[in-house]
């Protein structure tokens, strides 16, 4: 009788599979991890990873970045694949790996945005100007130009471009980063025609129109209407507003925690209290929905920075989903992974735009007029501008100071003389005249109103 035969020892994939999966609770980056590791063993020429090291990383992560269309998104994603594979499954510490530079421009401004901690929209923003301002000087390498062909470049998006002169501060911006980050070349001095920064107030809607704003606002079972109510109530911005997540609501304070604001700060708010029925509720709605998606396998959010890593279940867990989260599933662009983002902005900035029409109110309104009403009628009813300018998340009181010109007790709080013609009596009129008549001395008699 012939002995059995003895198990097959399970195979490396399948370790990095089964630890994946443990580890992140989820099947997308376990499969991620496995075809980065696949990926990894064919490189080399199907050698094991136990004899390979940092140095075998490396070359492999050139490769990544010479070969790929999106060198930077897969960068990061390969690094932290092969990472996972050393020190999860083989328990091998490789130490700090430094990401290769890629070898086209635009990705390598790319990633010196993405390791210094730039917002994606800083970023798309950055790499927008850059091939602009290439394009402009004729597909010229930035490395062979300088100083004047950035002055050129700006100078024509004043006098040819007509844009505005925080326009031209972000192009500015952004090739000042990449002349001193990407290339390490000091621009010096220099010449551009600077476009002029016009003094405009911003549109105020008195509280009557606010009012009939926010009554009209539907869409979203309410949750336009919701969110509508805070950007008034709390003075957030849309962007903020969209991205809040569940554990930023403080419902004993009652207060907004908000994260990650515009220069990256962050800054408490008040909840108003009116609100507290339609924030309960949509708690209660998206208690619900997050228990769904648990139960189907997509409970998955994005989170900021390297938290994904540190915590791998935190996308799970209820206090980091989106408040105001979008009805339909999403796919992550970066990394491939099904999630729910939160609610589109365009979405609410539409909702507000028909609401505007809806209530018969003529004039521009948008997102932001809700943020401009909420600091303006704040300063009406007495508040320090400080305090104002904390709410609203300044860095400069002088900005906040703005909103003192359009306020009721400033300059429109001052009563017209044409207003003040009809209020004139007599007894006003004779001591006008008593007094005219004691400085000019002693006179004809001068006959007085009856």
């Amino acid at each position: 009788m012939s002995a059995a035969p003895a198990p097959q020892p399970p195979r490396l994939l399948d370790l990095v599979r089964e630890a994946a999966s443990a580890h992140y609770g989820r099947p997308e980056p376990a499969e991620r991890c496995v075809q980065w590791a696949l990926r990894f063993i064919l490189f080399h020429k199907r050698r094991h990873p136990r004899e390979l090291g940092a140095a075998e990383v490396v070359r492999f992560l050139e490769h990544v970045a010479r070969t790929e269309k999106k060198a930077v998104d897969l960068l990061f994603v390969a690094q932290e694949a092969l990472a996972f594979l050393y020190d999860n499954v083989l328990g091998v510490q490789l130490g700090d790996i430094v990401l290769p530079q890629p070898p086209r421009l635009l990705d390598h401004l790319r990633m010196a945005l993405r390791v210094r901690h730039y917002s994606p929209r800083t970023e798309v923003c950055y790499v927008d100007w850059a091939e602009r301002y290439i394009r402009f000087h004729g597909l010229r390498h930035p490395r062979d130009m300088g100083a004047a062909e950035v002055s050129s470049f700006l100078t024509d998006l004043a006098v040819n471009g007509h844009v505005a002169a925080s326009t031209q501060n972000q192009a500015l911006n952004a090739l000042v980063f990449l002349y001193a980050q990407v290339l390490g070349l000091e621009l010096g001095r220099l010449q551009a025609v600077r476009a002029q920064r016009p003094k405009r107030l911003p549109i105020v809607l008195p509280p009557e129109e606010i009012r009939l704003i926010l009554k009209a606002v539907d869409g979203g079972k309410g949750v336009f209407h919701l969110m509508a109510s805070l950007l008034y109530g709390a003075g957030l911005r849309r962007a903020e507003c969209c991205s809040l997540r569940v554990q930023d609501l403080d419902v004993t304070r009652w207060q907004i925690m908000v994260r990650h604001g515009k220069g990256a700060k962050d800054r408490i708010v008040m909840l108003p209290k009116a609100l507290q029925a339609d924030v309960r509720r949509q708690l209660q709605w998206r208690r619900v929905l997050h228990d769904s998606d648990l139960a189907r396998g997509v409970a998955r959010v994005a989170l900021p920075d390297a938290l994904s890593r540190k915590f791998p279940r935190a996308a799970q867990e209820f206090g980091w989903q989106f408040l105001f989260a979008s009805r339909q599933l999403s796919r992550d662009p970066k990394t491939g992974d099904i999630g729910r983002h939160h609610v589109h902005e365009g979405a609410l900035a539409r909702a507000v735009t028909l609401a505007t029409r809806k209530a018969n109110v003529n004039r521009h309104v948008g997102c932001h007029t809700f943020r401009h009403s909420f600091a303006t009628h704040l300063v009406e009813r007495g508040v320090d501008i400080r305090t104002v300018q904390l709410l609203l998340g300044h860095e400069s009181l002088e900005t906040t100071m703005i909103y003192t010109h359009v306020a009721r007790k400033g300059v429109i709080g001052v009563t017209s003389p044409l207003d003040l013609l009809n209020d004139v009596d007599a007894a006003e009129v004779r001591a006008a005249v008593e007094a005219t008549r004691a400085l000019a001395g002693p006179r004809e008699p001068v006959a007085l109103p009856a």
